[in-house]
């Protein structure tokens, strides 16, 4: 071989390990991602979705955006829901309680901090949206309406907008034991819908005063994907303030819910029987020092589920198998106020806990991984960086792929 060649198969293989050795371990499904955070103001003059971008690299959150939903907010409308912002595929969802209505957003990969509003913001055919549903499989959003004219409407969802599909599933003011309006505060009484992992049933949470047992209610969706106007109710005396619906590892069976009252345990899992839809509470699960623990951030990458108390700045780490507690730490929060957290979610190895501390909100940024107790990595000042927010709501990230 002439030395040239030599010099030249030299220069190749150092080229190609010098390659490997500068790209090696990244992960183009971990990295490389444009990648967003969003929850909205709730501004009763005009509410608004806030985008904010998600370093790729460290989680950290920076160049927040105002959109306007088309709709309007309700002041001080904070910890009554679970998934009043949900992300899906390049879908935005959002639920406007100050004019009841429904907006749908569309995201730019290239650009998701500046998501495009598709249409105009439809009613929900009630009163008080609280939270937001999406099926893929039947290109279905669903509403969920907490006030006096209380139910669920759903939506069929394509580019070009949302189309109303039927009228309102009412859900009657009798099973909510209030005959006004709930005021706003965590005394709305419908708080959670959620469509099921094979899209085969559609679920709402129903709480009580306290004095009645809460109730589950699931409609039956049938193989052409007609979802039924009558639900299958099922009573839970043990779940009176039922509250966050998940179902965990895909399975349409292993339902998680929070139960979010100082004098209850905290949280159950669920199990629920096909083809009858008939719930049971499997097991109750004992949330420790809990006061609301409303909101639940699943990452089954990580094999974990972080419940976060809406009264006090307190993460609780649980296994998604068995229920038993595996960690408990607290978050960054105001002493001089009562708070803790209005919604979370998990993206990667970071969690997102929007702060329900209205005289100082914040989105804390915590590191969370196995068999790693949760450590605080931001504070995102919204007051410094977004501006005055009326009542924040809703927590959502895209990608939504783990």
């Amino acid at each position: 071989m002439r030395s040239s060649q030599l010099l030249r198969l030299i220069t190749v293989n150092i080229g190609i390990a010098y390659s490997f050795a500068v790209s090696y371990p990244r992960d183009d499904s971990f990295y490389g991602q444009n990648r967003a955070a969003y929850f909205q103001d709730n501004d009763s003059a005009g509410n608004s979705l806030v985008a904010l971008q998600i370093s790729e690299y460290d989680g950290t959150l920076s160049n927040p955006v105002k959109i306007s939903t088309g709709g309007k907010g309700l002041a001080g409308l904070v910890a009554v829901s679970q998934d009043s912002v949900v992300v899906d595929g390049n879908y935005i969802f959002t639920i406007n309680a100050g004019d009841n209505t429904f907006s749908l957003f569309i995201i730019d990969g290239r650009d998701p901090t500046h998501p495009k509003l598709v249409g105009n913001a439809l009613p929900t055919l009630g009163q008080t949206p609280v939270s937001v549903t999406y099926s893929d499989k039947l290109k279905t959003a669903c509403a969920l309406n907490s006030g006096s004219t209380a139910g669920i409407t759903c939506f069929k969802i394509s580019t070009h907008g949302p189309t109303p599909q039927g009228g309102l599933r009412f859900i009657p003011q009798t099973e909510l034991n209030d005959s006004s309006a709930p005021p706003p505060g965590p005394l709305v009484l419908s708080a959670d819908i959620s469509f099921n992992p094979t899209s085969t049933a559609l679920f709402a949470t129903v709480r009580s005063n306290g004095a009645l047992p809460g109730l589950l209610y699931t409609y039956p969706i049938s193989p052409s994907g007609q979802i039924s106007v009558t639900p299958i109710v099922t009573s839970l005396p043990s779940l009176p303030f039922l509250f966050s619906l998940n179902f965990l590892d895909n399975n349409p069976s292993h339902l998680f819910v929070t139960n979010p009252h100082q004098f209850s345990p905290g949280a159950a899992f669920l199990n629920i029987e096909y083809p009858s839809l008939k719930a049971s509470v499997e097991k109750i699960i004992t949330i420790p020092g809990q006061i609301a623990s409303c909101w639940v951030a699943y990452a089954p990458q990580l094999d974990a589920v972080y419940i976060i108390d809406a009264a006090r700045p307190n993460v609780v780490t649980i296994s998604p198998e068995t229920g038993e507690v595996t960690g408990q730490t607290s978050f960054p929060a105001n002493n001089l106020v009562e708070s803790g957290g209005a919604d979370a979610r998990v993206d990667r190895n970071w969690l997102y806990i929007l702060s329900d501390d209205q005289m100082d909100p914040k989105v804390i940024i915590m590191e969370v991984g196995p068999e790693q107790v949760p450590t605080t990595v931001q504070e995102f000042d919204i007051f410094q960086q977004v501006g005055t927010i009326p009542g924040l709501m809703g927590m959502a990230i895209y990608p939504t792929e783990y």
